[in-house]
């Protein structure tokens, strides 16, 4: 972040919900169904990049410090499971390590990094207000679950590092330090629980869920240009999809793996995995502010 600056501008902030709802619906929902090398690292390429824009440098390293220990973790441990393979690498005891059992497992723990970024990155876009603003009035429970789900992490991650900061300047606690997470956690837990109380006294005062639908002010409204916008990025994510599904289609970890060659068929998901990280870029340079990013 610059000196004395507020946040750059990001990605669909400017639009209606419905634009980064159905972008990071197509991307996501390649992600998960589409296990294939070259997709899977465009995936996490793009998830990376558009992290670096949200929360910056540290931001995305803060992150990767345990995801890539997932890959690790996800990658050594699928040959314990498998044995399927012809390229024999080594033989650790009773198991035959293959290349095949470990670059499956390398593609999935890069797969579940790749989503684990992209959800981080559409809880930064579709904040509490949006996704309300996204569902309207016809799933208000369902919409006011996830919207206070994604304000609840983030505050009980505070409030634990609270409860640690507590127990540490006590000089009683600092004894006893077997169980200490225990403690702590358990101390969070009648937290929050107290909170649900107050929350669900405060909706039932505010006449939630009471009497029929009830008329709200809407923050944006759906523009010709929001719709085509949606459509636009909706056909991009259908060819990226048709071309994920091929080339899915075609490729095979066992009984081993055929060669990965230069194919047009991953350009439309290149263009949908960089396209938030790049207009993110136009919109920061329009501003004079291409340097800014959010460390957090």
């Amino acid at each position: 972040m610059e000196a004395g600056g507020g946040r750059g501008a990001l990605a669909f902030e400017t639009c209606h919900p419905v634009v980064p709802a159905v972008y990071f619906a197509g991307v996501i929902g390649i992600g998960i169904f589409v296990l294939q090398p070259v997709f899977a690292a465009l995936s996490v390429a793009g998830a990376l990049c558009f992290a670096v824009c949200c929360a910056g440098w540290r931001g995305a390293l803060a992150q990767l410090r345990w995801q890539l220990p997932m890959i690790a973790l996800v990658c050594l441990a699928n040959p314990l499971f498998s044995q399927s393979g012809v390229t024999f690498l080594c033989t650790l005891g009773p198991v035959t390590v293959r290349l095949e059992a470990l670059a499956y497992g390398l593609c999935m723990g890069a797969s579940l990094v790749s989503m684990l970024q992209w959800v981080a990155n559409a809880a930064r876009v579709l904040t509490e207000d949006r996704l309300l603003e996204l569902s309207g009035t016809r799933l208000p429970v369902v919409t006011t679950m996830v919207s206070m789900a994604i304000q609840l992490v983030p505050q009980l991650r505070r409030r634990f590092g609270v409860v640690e900061s507590a127990r540490g300047a006590c000089t009683s606690a600092k004894a006893p330090r077997k169980g200490g997470r225990v403690h702590a956690s358990t101390v969070l837990m009648a937290w929050a629980m107290e909170d649900s109380l107050e929350r669900a006294d405060s909706m039932r005062a505010r006449g939630w869920e009471l009497g029929g639908s009830r008329s709200r002010y809407r923050l944006e409204a759906l523009r010709t240009g929001d719709v085509a916008a949606a459509a636009a990025v909706g056909l991009l994510a259908l060819a990226a999809a048709l071309a994920a599904g091929v080339a899915q289609a075609e490729w095979s970890f066992y009984p081993t793996m055929p060669a990965l060659r230069p194919w047009w068929g991953y350009v439309p998901f290149v263009l949908l995995a960089l396209l938030p990280t790049a207009l993110t870029l136009v919109l920061r340079l329009k501003e004079g502010r291409l340097g800014s990013v959010e460390n957090r």
